[in-house]
């Protein structure tokens, strides 16, 4: 029972250390300050840690070559170039937003939830800050935006941290998750855009004209070779999901051949990119799993285990239903990263016969239900953070949880029931 307290001393202290960066000391040395006290008091061991790299490097790596593409295109000027060519289509407040949104969804799918909150945040405060619409209705336009690159992150592997981490954990390839997460993809970005679109012109004119949005191009051949770039990519990943050969292993000699081609083009600087990407969400993952796997050894993961299995054996459809209200609130108040590993160490640890069914089950719900609160995920921190210091759009606490309660309920559900419908 001591080392169980302690365990969970532990936890929420890294919480708190990697929430609110006392000193400014960067999440990877928070996580990692965790993962030793784990280590030096007995909660974890040596093996763990062997275990625990065995189960995150993949996912981590992946993340990081992910990251460093994304920053590439983009200073490429490959994203500008798409929203400029979009918004070509319709420059009217109300499609111009379900535009943007639905080439979020995209980009989210394609390049992470932080690709998609790097790429798409600038691109619409740019739009925004030019035109005349309302604080009110600013926030909600920002607030969308942040909404559909997570809500949108479920299509694929790579789609989000949490995909790699729960998908490698149950050794799921590329081609079976995709199979059967490509349809809660299409519903969850259906129902987030008409959301946040009704939610956006209640109180706006939908018809009110936006300014015109110039491109930036630094790159033109990298802008060219985007489209076939992503298509050879997705097609790599899909190819070597048969031989189980690690995504990571896909996207790094990716990630370097794009790189490669940046700096002998010098017209971006490459050696800016690689230092901007977030190398220290690999000590973050490394750091909080053995805090995380600590505390599951210590009776947490039995307790959920128990409680996973109560919950699966009420009537179909509400037990997955309530499996996800489980996971998704452990996400939006422990934040998602260590959620998903600690639900997987549950459902792994449950009785039940469909632990594939729960897995992804556990993806949605860890990548849609961090949306109730803002410390539900580290990249909504930083993307809050971000759009206050670099973009002067401030978003109250008070609207984006009212916001998040009235629009993430429905969009979890409605995804959680498409997963289910696959599986009858």
């Amino acid at each position: 029972m001591l080392k169980l307290l302690i365990a969970i001393l532990i936890f929420v202290a890294t919480l708190l250390l990697v929430n609110f960066k006392p000193k400014r000391i960067p999440i990877g040395y928070s996580a990692l300050i965790g993962g030793a006290l784990t280590l030096i008091l007995g909660i974890s061991n040596i093996h763990d840690v062997v275990l625990v790299f065995d189960i995150v490097w993949d996912a981590t790596f992946t993340f990081v070559a992910i990251i460093i593409m994304t920053l590439i295109l983009d200073e490429a000027g490959f994203f500008d170039y798409i929203a400029y060519k979009i918004l070509g289509l319709g420059n009217r407040l109300g499609k111009a937003f379900v535009l943007l949104l639905l080439l979020d969804a995209v980009v989210s799918a394609l390049f992470a939830n932080d690709g998609a909150a790097l790429v798409m945040t600038p691109i619409a405060t740019s739009i925004i800050s030019r035109s005349s619409i309302d604080e009110r209705s600013k926030i909600v336009f920002m607030t969308g935006i942040g909404f559909v690159a997570d809500t949108a992150s479920l299509p694929f592997i790579i789609s989000n941290l949490v995909n790699i981490i729960d998908a490698t954990y149950f050794d799921v390839s590329f081609l079976l998750y995709a199979e059967y997460m490509i349809f809660p993809f299409i519903i969850s970005v259906i129902i987030s855009v008409i959301l946040y679109y009704f939610l956006l012109v209640r109180k706006t004119d939908k018809n009110q004209e936006l300014p015109s949005f110039q491109p930036t191009i630094n790159d033109q051949l990298l802008v060219k070779l985007g489209f076939p770039f992503i298509a050879i990519l997705v097609v790599a990943y899909f190819l070597t999901s048969f031989a189980k050969i690690p995504v990571a292993m896909v996207a790094i000699p990716a990630a370097t051949l794009l790189g490669i081609i940046a700096k002998r083009r010098k017209k971006i600087d490459i050696y800016k990119v690689v230092r901007e990407a977030p190398w220290q969400i690999v000590l973050f993952s490394l750091g909080m799993y053995i805090v995380v796997f600590g505390m599951g050894k210590q009776g947490v993961t039995n307790f959920l285990a128990s409680t996973d299995s109560t919950l699966f054996s009420l009537p179909s459809p509400f037990n997955v239903i309530m499996e996800g209200l489980l996971f998704a609130f452990t996400a939006a108040f422990m934040n998602n990263l260590p959620s998903v590993m600690i639900n997987s160490l549950a459902i792994n640890s449950t009785h039940s016969t469909n632990h594939f069914l729960l897995a992804l089950v556990n993806v949605i719900s860890n990548d849609i239900g961090p949306k109730f609160t803002p410390i539900g995920s580290l990249a909504t921190l930083l993307w809050i953070y971000s759009l206050e210091r670099k973009h002067g759009v401030k978003i109250p606490l008070r609207i984006y949880v009212y916001l998040g309660l009235i629009t993430t309920p429905i969009v979890l559900v409605a995804t959680i029931l498409s997963l289910w419908i696959l599986f009858l």
